[in-house]
Parts: structure tokens; sequence; C-alpha cells
């Protein structure tokens, strides 16, 4: 009998008994459906926790303006420490000379051209505090003064009125966007809050602005639970009245163009600002990124849900062991016709391979049918986190891979004792 005919013969014997098969199918099914599930779903949770982590800036590069260290001195720069340049690094503080501005932006951006998608100015999750007052009701809020890139790369959506403008920034308009919870906090409608006026005191600082937007809170979907409620909007060159000037940083963030290469973009890039402080002899800029936290985060998911699929992945003993007994109990339904092959000149080995075949068989059919519903649960569980995700063709081959390798060890020992049967007291069994 080849391995043809054992396939052929299994598929037989499983239509004949479907009850059983059922029943020892469905420790496997239920085994490999939990982990597809749990995979497709840790992927869905993987993909748009990775996404919020992209468009809150995790991608981007940080320039960071330090100090040239001084010959023979050890260089005490950030780059290789990216959360160290975002609370000013080591060294002296650059002067105001030597700071990046608004001309320096522009200069970046020509040089880069299409290689980047802009040069945002500002915080998506924070701001300089502030109470915002229009004449009745109060409301604690956080204001950033940005610019145009920062309100386009952090998709800022206006649901009432208008954006801020480059003529609001160029005229230093005191204009402010707040989101709809602070809409309706200070105001009784949408009409009232557009080309309304608050009062934002900050430090002591107090100035007044005109709403001329209102924007829909932008909460990141996955682990990342932060959201835009308790931010406003402001232009940056308007920081001047709430009591500190914003129009030159000594570091600022470019995000690189959706597809671009994140190594070729941070060497051009670098050769860009080494160009422009080739003449400055106290400070020059260095470019510091997240990949590797990125990275190690991305890790961490990988690993939680490696770790509760192998909890799932526990059921799939107890489906072998079913197998083992199934088996077992076939083994001895069979044994006469066992004794009538091994009469007809079957060897062991091809006793051994016909039901260690079948053992696999059972197994891969369930494996194949746990696929398809730990697919399709995890495929409609994903809908809930972002959009539909089907589940990793890593996850599905390393399932039914998984299902074969336990036909194969739980049905060697069922094949082992058949193929070990005397032919005589096999042919006499009853």
């Amino acid at each position: 009998m080849n391995i043809r005919e054992s396939i052929s013969l299994a598929f037989s014997s499983l239509r004949t008994n479907k009850m059983r098969s059922f029943l020892t199918l469905l420790g496997i099914i239920v085994g490999i459906s939990s982990v597809i599930a749990i995979l497709t779903l840790g992927h869905a949770l993987k993909m748009q926790t990775t996404q919020s982590i992209v468009s809150s800036g995790a991608n981007d590069l940080m320039v960071q303006v330090t100090e040239r260290p001084k010959e023979g001195e050890e260089d005490t720069s950030t780059s290789n420490d990216p959360y160290a340049a975002m609370y000013g690094g080591g060294g002296a503080a650059p002067d105001e000379a030597s700071k990046l501005d608004v001309d320096d932006i522009q200069r970046i951006k020509d040089a880069m051209g299409d290689k980047i998608s802009g040069v945002p100015v500002g915080s998506a999750y924070g701001g300089m505090g502030v109470t915002l007052y229009n004449g009745e009701r109060s409301q604690s809020a956080s204001v950033s003064p940005v610019n145009l890139d920062f309100l386009e790369l952090e998709k800022v959506n206006i649901t009432y009125g208008r954006t801020m403008t480059q003529t609001d920034i160029d005229h230093r308009r005191p204009v402010i966007l707040i989101s709809e919870s602070q809409m309706l906090s200070l105001f009784d409608s949408p009409e009232d809050a557009i080309g309304g006026e608050v009062e934002l005191d900050a430090q002591g600082s107090s100035s007044s602005a005109v709403v001329v937007g209102v924007f829909a809170p932008n909460t990141s979907g996955g682990l990342l639970l932060s959201s835009t409620d308790d931010i406003t909007y402001t232009p940056y060159t308007n920081s001047g009245a709430l009591g500190y000037k914003e129009e030159s940083w000594a570091s600022l963030t470019v995000r690189p163009a959706e597809g671009q290469d994140l190594v070729q973009v941070k060497s051009q890039l670098q050769a860009v600002l080494t160009g422009m402080y080739r003449s400055n002899e106290n400070f020059h800029a260095e470019i510091q990124d997240f990949q590797a936290s990125t990275d190690a985060f991305n890790q961490v998911l990988d690993g939680i849900s490696a770790a509760i699929s192998a909890i799932a992945g526990i059921s799939l003993l107890v489906g072998g062991i079913g197998v083992m007994n199934i088996m077992l109990v076939t083994v001895t339904e069979r044994t006469r016709e066992i004794g009538v092959r091994k009469a007809l000149g079957a060897t062991r080995g091809a006793i051994r391979l016909q039901f260690v075949i079948e053992a696999m068989i059972v197994c891969l059919v369930g494996g194949v049918i746990g696929v398809l519903l730990g697919g399709a649960l995890g495929m409609f569980g994903s809908t809930f986190f972002s959009e539909m995700t089907f589940p990793p063709l890593s996850a599905v081959l390393l399932a039914l891979g998984f299902s074969l390798g336990i036909g194969l060890f739980f049905g060697y020992y069922p094949a082992n004792k058949a193929a070990k049967l005397d032919p005589i007291d096999a042919l006499r069994h009853e």
C-alpha cells in the first residue's frame, strides 16, 4: 500500500465514523482556531498601534542643535539618545543665532524635496497649560503654537469653521483652534463658538484669541490611548502673546515621506544640516531617530501574542491525546485487517506508515477547519480595532505544520503497536 492509498483509506475512515471523527477533530479544531484567532487579533492590534506610533511621530527624525565637542574632549551629544534630545540633551544651550528658524526650515524643505512630508512645529500631546475664558465659563487646556505642517501631518480634522492659514501665521493673528469638548464647555453651539473670543491665561500672562475652527478629537488606537481633547492650537508666531517667544528652536522634527528609506533620508538630511552649520564654530546639528524604540515595542507585542498563543496551544495537546486514544481504538477494531495484510506480505513499516498517515490526516483536517474558523473569528474581531485584518500567512503555515506534527507524535505509538502485532494472533482476533 503506497502513500496515496493510505491517504484515501484515512479519508474513508473519517467518512465511515462521522460522529467519532468529529469528536476526535474537535480538540484539534478548538486549539488551532484559538491560536489563529489570537494571532490575527494580535496582528491587527500591532498594525493599528504601529500606525498610531507612526502618526504620532515615532518615525520622525529629531534634529538637535548641540555644542560641538572641543578638541580632545568626549562628545556629549545625544546622537544615541533621542529622548535626551527631546529634553535638551547635554552641553551648552545654543544661542539664538545658532538655533533653527523659519528660514532654516524652508532651506531643509527645499533641499529634501519629496523625500520628506514636512517639518512640523508643535506638539500633538503637550503644550503650555492655560485656562480658557469666554466671559462666563472657563476650561483648562494646553495651548500648542504650531505651523501648517503640523496641522496637516497630525491630521487635525476641522468640523466647524476653518483651519489655520499661512496668512494667520505671517500676520501673527491671535486665532485659535479648539476641540469639540472645549466648544461644548465654553459655548452653547458651534455658531456661537466660531468667531467667539476667549481669554488665554498662562503663567500670569493673559491674551485674547478668536476661535476660527473646531476640530474633532484624534484618539489613538491600539495600545496608545492618547487624546487631543484638552489641546488648543494657535500660530507659533502668536506665542509671544503667551509670554514666551517660539520662532526659533534648538530642536525640530522632520517627517520622512511615506515609503522613503529612513536611512537614506537621514543621511541626506545630515548632509544638508552639515552644510548649514559649516561656518558655525560652536554648534552643529545632529539627527536622532526612534527606530530602535519602535522595533523594541513591536517585539514586545509579538512576544505577548506568542505567549498567549502558546497558552491557547495547550488545548492542542488535549486534542492530540484524543487522537491517540481514537487511533488505539481503530487499531483494535482493525486487528483482523492488519493480520490479513501481514499474511499477504505487508511489512511492519507499511503498517506503521498507514496508521501514522491516518493520524496525520485526521489532525490536518482538524487544522484546516480550525484555521478557517479561527481566521473568521479573528477577522471579525479585528474590525473592532480598525479594519478587517487577514490571518498572518506565517501563522497559518505554522498552525497547519504543528497540527501535522501533533498527528505524527500522537499517532506513532498506536501505529507502532499495530506494526508489532503478530499476524497469527491478529487473524484469530474476534
